[in-house]
């Protein structure tokens, strides 16, 4: 099976360390965070008159000048013009700085024509004024918008690293399982071991690939080729029975994720009964989410205690799925007399 993994690229499409001014909620964000500003700015240099005409004043001044520089900064960044970091930095100052200057003398001009605001000989300390204030704010914005990049930057690379090294693990019996099986083959069915050898390699390509994310389509393919392998070993003893949609749901999750789930299904639903048992494999589609549920025969209680696991698979696939889903996806047990069943709930809208 060729290797077509996909990989998860940390960071957002935004390449700059600002926000993404363009989106409809960063935008209020920044709207609301400059009127609580001006409103500050207010009310500390309020001297006397209509505090609400002098607040209004200045949230109307700085409201333009934030839109105003929201605006041309969007523009940049849907041509790709921003570029490094330092060349969105002087960008970010110089447009701010800028677009205060335009609004500060058109509201003196203004101001002039009602014949209220600064004096002509208030203009030079008002301008200085504004552009003092502009440039102290954009540079702790600046800053801030930086520190919070380097964060977000830093969870995700460690999150991927973090799904990279649960991914990397496979259950060594397994492993000891299929190298006996391919060598009892090897000598009267040369054919079956070498496929056997393919599946196998198909299965660790999957497991130690640096990419984290493949779709649904090749995870069950990653499946049916480890079930041929235990199917060569355990013979009439493993009955399969597949529920899937056609064509199945268009789906990322991180690799190897059915796998394990029907490996501790054989061991621990399969292997103990003499006459073996049937796994049943279902995926159901809706409009919100993908679930896919597979179940296998409920053992004695006295044979289970024996074959009790340390739950290291559910527990790695659990936090692959939280990590690659930010928690929306959810895995499900349930149990009856006969049938013991686990149930994947993924976001159809996520795609890893």
């Amino acid at each position: 099976m060729p290797d077509n993994t996909e990989k998860s690229i940390p960071g957002s499409k935004n390449s700059t360390y600002l926000p993404n001014f363009c989106d409809g909620e960063a935008f209020l964000r920044l709207l609301l965070v400059v009127e609580l500003i001006a409103i500050v700015f207010a009310l500390v240099s309020f001297g006397g008159g209509s505090l609400f005409v002098h607040i209004s004043l200045i949230s109307v001044a700085m409201l333009w000048v934030g839109m105003a520089t929201a605006a041309v900064l969007c523009v940049l960044m849907r041509k790709s013009w921003l570029g490094s970091h330092l060349r969105t930095t002087i960008i970010a100052i110089s447009t701010t700085l800028l677009m205060t200057l335009l609004v500060s003398f058109g509201s003196l001009s203004m101001g002039e024509m009602l014949r209220f605001g600064p004096t002509a000989q208030d203009v030079g300390y008002t301008l200085t004024r504004n552009l003092a204030v502009a440039a102290i704010l954009i540079g702790l914005a600046l800053r801030y918008f930086y520190l919070h990049y380097e964060s977000d930057q830093r969870l995700q690379v460690q999150a991927q690293a973090r799904l990279q090294a649960l991914q990397a693990r496979i259950r060594p019996h397994f492993l000891f399982n299929s190298m006996n099986t391919i060598a009892s083959l090897t000598h009267d069915q040369p054919d079956l071991a070498e496929q056997a050898i393919e599946n196998l390699s198909d299965l660790f390509r999957a497991s130690l690939a640096a990419e984290s994310s493949i779709s649904l389509q090749q995870e069950l393919e990653l499946t049916r080729s480890y079930i041929e392998l235990e199917a060569l070993r355990l013979g009439d003893r493993l009955e399969l029975i597949w529920k899937l949609p056609s064509p199945p749901p268009s789906l990322n999750l991180p690799a190897l994720t059915l796998q394990p789930l029907v490996e501790n299904a054989i061991y621990h639903g399969i292997e103990p009964l003499p006459t073996g048992g049937i796994i049943e494999i279902e995926i159901r589609q809706s409009d919100t989410d993908t679930e896919i549920l597979i179940s296998n025969p409920v053992i004695p209680v006295q044979q289970s205690e024996r074959r009790q696991g340390n739950r290291m698979a559910m527990e790695n696939i659990k936090e692959r799925l939280a990590l690659a889903f930010d928690g929306l996806a959810s895995m499900a047990l349930s149990e009856t007399e006969t049938r013991y069943t686990i149930k994947l709930t993924i976001p159809t809208a996520e795609t890893s």
